[in-house]
């Protein structure tokens, strides 16, 4: 299994669209987005980089039919015969897991992507920058006492997270 990737331009322009698609129903509506602080573009910004680090963990796997859900509020998996797919932007925090997550799903972390700014050109064929997967757990063994971060949810340190090769 390969451990990073980088979206075509086709694979960017699904993730725009699925991105907005995730964020549609709460447009301009603050009470029903417990984020709005930071307003509807930055939650349409943040949507279209998790989905597109889904699309960059399928094609990882060697899925290249993979096509993310709009959503469907944890009654599908992110990645069907793998799990749930997380993103993060920091350098600190690791894997999260909640309480609302499913025990026997495997979890995987991935960075970078879509959230860092690269100029394209005909020469990298216009990719974005590559998602890089981290590594990955599973939910029920995600819930150590020094790993909980609140009443309902845990952060796995990157460090914990299981190596990228033994995903089967």
């Amino acid at each position: 299994m390969i451990s990073e990737y980088s979206l075509t331009t086709k694979e960017e322009a699904v993730c725009v669209q699925i991105g907005y698609e995730r964020q549609k129903p709460y447009l301009g509506d603050p009470t029903r987005n417990v984020n709005y602080s930071e307003g509807d573009l930055a939650e349409l910004y943040q949507h279209i980089v998790a989905c597109g680090s889904e699309l960059a963990f399928a094609r990882m796997l060697g899925d290249f039919n993979f096509v993310p859900h709009v959503n469907k509020w944890k009654s599908e998996i992110d990645v069907p015969g793998f799990g749930e797919v997380r993103y993060t932007t920091s350098t600190f925090r690791g894997l999260r897991f909640t309480k609302r997550d499913n025990l026997e799903l495997k979890y995987v972390l991935l960075t970078e992507g879509l959230n860092i700014k690269t100029r394209r050109s005909s020469s990298n064929d216009y990719k974005s920058h590559p998602y890089v997967a981290i590594g990955w757990m599973y939910g029920k063994d995600c819930m150590k006492d020094e790993w909980r971060y609140n009443e309902k949810s845990w952060y796995v340190p990157r460090e914990s997270l299981r190596s990228m090769e033994e995903i089967k």
